[in-house]
């Protein structure tokens, strides 16, 4: 008699393991106990856990709160681990703006070529014609089955001295394509992670969606207990010790989501056509409308490297270098700036023909550059 007393009179004195045993024997009410933590009552919400007739019950809102429970050294308030969290809930959610933060770094990896890495190869083989018009030294650049592309930024620079447009057009597709090929897969990659592979600890998923419910009967936690051999802890710290230990599936990090998830089946599906349909707009524009005398122009300077942000060096004249800017459709006269070393240091502007330009930089001798120097304010923007 005086046993049952004590445990009806003292619960508030028994640890959380005597608790445990009492409710698995059915000689305690889970009406009367509550779990909570020692070592992380800062970092998470202990009203998420219920205690139930046969064990623990967890009841989640969503990913975020999930993850910031069962890892709060991971997904830690205030790190930035809680904002990764809130990203994956995002991605599961179908709510993350993929298509953002490619074009956030859309102009970069259009300058430096990168976009056309994705580039079906009837699209590059369509690239590959426009080059032929506008810039055949650039034409071998891409291989005639279109799988290979060579200098990629070098062509871009070429499109865009052409095209202002043309880069944006394809960012757009391209952006919206690898974002709708990437959703699914990275919903999927999360719940691979994460929805039900906290089973090895004994904690089963409840009902049909992930991170909602969860439940961990009183026999596996007790044998969390036999296998960390420390009884006198709270119960949700003997949790969280074990995931925090043996837990092995993760995810990469947002940024890097793209890169592990997207289903390149459903990009081109997305893509090809249109970027196919895209440079055939511009075969069309620069059959039309470009001035033949303009496409050598253009392409005589491209040889000689003059269009490159290092532009060439004036031979005989150490450390001077040239390079253009543009060259007018009409007047056919070439923007160029000359400067000290690949910074162009003290630069000074010029004006002046194709062939004057071309004399400046490989035979110094016969022209001065600053005989054509103009001011800065004369280019055209």
């Amino acid at each position: 008699m005086r046993k049952r007393l004590l445990i009806e009179n003292d619960i508030s004195e028994l640890d959380d393991f005597q608790k445990i045993l009492l409710l698995n024997k059915r000689k305690l009410s889970s009406d009367e106990v509550e779990f909570k933590s020692d070592n992380y009552k800062d970092k998470i919400d202990i009203n998420l856990v219920r205690a139930q007739h046969d064990g623990l019950l967890f009841d989640f809102d969503d990913l975020e709160q999930f993850l910031k429970f069962f890892f709060p050294e991971v997904f830690e308030e205030g790190s930035d681990g809680e904002w990764d969290a809130v990203n994956y809930d995002r991605m599961y959610h179908g709510s993350y703006d993929w298509e953002y933060e490619c074009s956030d770094r859309a102009t970069d990896d259009w300058s430096e070529g990168y976009v056309l890495g994705y580039f079906c190869n009837q699209a590059s083989l369509k690239l590959k014609e426009l080059l032929k018009i506008i810039a055949p030294s650039l034409v071998d650049n891409i291989s005639d089955d279109g799988r290979r592309i060579d200098d990629e930024s070098e062509i871009t620079d070429v499109l865009d001295k052409f095209f202002s447009g043309l880069g944006y057009e394809a960012n757009d597709i391209i952006c919206l394509s690898r974002a709708n090929a990437t959703d699914e897969g990275a919903k999927q990659g999360i719940i691979d992670a994460y929805c039900e592979t906290l089973s090895e600890f004994g904690i089963e998923k409840w009902g049909k969606w992930c991170f909602g419910l969860y439940f961990i009967s009183w026999g596996n936690l007790v044998q969390l207990y036999v296998e960390n051999g420390e009884f006198d802890i709270k119960a949700i710290d003997v949790i969280l010790k074990a995931i925090d230990k043996k837990f092995r599936h993760t995810l990469p990090d947002p940024y890097e989501m793209e890169g592990y998830f997207m289903d390149n089946d459903i990009f081109n599906s997305e893509s090809c056509q249109k970027l196919e349909d895209l440079i055939d707009v511009y075969i069309e524009k620069a059959e039309e409308d470009l001035n033949p005398e303009y496409i050598v122009v253009m392409e005589k300077l491209t040889k000689l490297g003059l269009f490159s942000n290092r532009g060439v060096e004036i031979p005989g004249q150490k450390g001077l270098r040239i390079k253009a800017e543009q060259v007018d459709p009409e007047t056919l006269e070439v923007k160029y700036i000359v400067g000290s070393n690949s910074y162009f240091g003290d630069r000074q502007y010029g004006l002046s023909t194709v062939d004057s330009v071309i004399a400046m930089a490989t035979q110094p001798s016969l022209f001065n550059p600053a005989d054509f120097r103009i001011q800065p304010g004369q280019l055209k923007q």
